[in-house]
């Protein structure tokens, strides 16, 4: 199991910030909920960018987006999640974000899967548990483990 705390998060968010800036200028973040909605809010703060969030619904037959505005329409967007495996949920998202007709979509995640679909932006790839800062606020903590925030993580 890997922890990133807030911390750790702040400075991984902010070197992706800067690679993401060298190669694309997005318009618009949209941040997965949940996780992607933190790292979406501290992209789009560094890279200037509107951050909206988006829902999907996990269902058996794949993951469903939520319809978005068309107010993406012929903007540059950088769909945002905490960790990608499958690629499904960002394949969800892409999906979603094709029809409002933006005018360029890429991808980023904090985590990827090594031999899963990966994003175009990545800060780090492994296999490992990986367990944030705010997965402890969001799912109640772990068995036996504290707030992070209350270690001085």
């Amino acid at each position: 199991m890997r922890e990133i705390g807030w911390a750790q998060f702040g400075d991984l968010a902010r070197q992706l910030a800067e690679h993401i800036g060298r190669e694309f200028r997005p318009d618009v973040i949209l941040g997965v909920a949940n996780g992607g909605v933190f790292l979406g809010g501290a992209l789009a703060s560094r890279l200037r960018a509107e951050f909206y969030s988006i829902r999907i619904e996990r269902l058996a037959k794949g993951p469903i987006a939520e319809p978005l505005s068309a107010a993406l329409a012929k903007k540059r967007v950088l769909v945002v999640d905490d960790v990608t495996d499958s690629g499904a949920t960002l394949a969800a998202a892409r999906a979603a974000v094709r029809k409002t007709r933006a005018r360029e979509i890429r991808t980023a995640t904090l985590v990827a899967r090594p031999g899963g679909r990966q994003p175009n932006f990545k800060a780090l790839e492994t296999d490992d548990l990986v367990v944030f800062g705010w997965d402890y606020q969001l799912g109640g903590g772990l068995p036996g483990a504290s707030d992070p925030g209350e270690t001085g993580v």
